[in-house]
């Protein structure tokens, strides 16, 4: 949720933003669920501009998992905050589209897949958080059991 608020010259736009010690405890907690589950992850937290606020990659994860946990998150800001779930029935229904767009993230590829949500804290979005190494499906619980460690939602509530 933004809102403006007015300066002497200008109006300036104010929106809440994931802090670091948020996305470190998303990452933990995220880490924590795929231990549980035998997983080997990377974890992306992204801000609402798409940039990366932490990011791990657990011992013996592949090295490209880190890259394709922030291509899902980035896709995840890059839509104003689309679940990966519906960005990966998106591309199943217009591959060509989202084939081609894939390379418009700046220093980051636009991955939409399942394992990765938005971060809806208070109703206002401010984040993203993407894993990779497991299957899509455990990827994705992996990443809500992050943003519940924050009291978080994956959706506006």
């Amino acid at each position: 949720m933004t809102r403006p608020i007015s300066t002497i010259n200008q109006d300036v736009l104010l929106r809440p933003i994931i802090s670091y010690a948020q996305a470190s405890r998303i990452i933990e907690a995220t880490i924590a669920f795929a231990r549980e589950k035998n997983l080997l992850l990377s974890i992306v937290v992204l801000d609402t501009g798409g940039h990366v606020v932490s990011s791990a990659r657990m011992d013996g994860a592949g090295f490209v998992t880190i890259e394709v946990a922030r291509g899902k998150a980035f896709a995840v800001m890059a839509t104003g905050g689309t679940s990966g779930e519906v960005l990966a029935k998106r591309y199943e229904e217009n591959p060509m589209v989202w084939g081609n767009v894939a390379s418009l993230g700046y220093g980051a590829p636009l991955l939409p897949a399942r394992g990765s949500s938005p971060i809806y804290l208070d109703g206002a979005l401010i984040g993203a958080v993407g894993a990779s190494g497991a299957p899509s499906e455990l990827d994705e619980l992996a990443v809500r059991a992050g943003i519940a460690a924050i009291g978080a939602e994956d959706g506006p509530q």
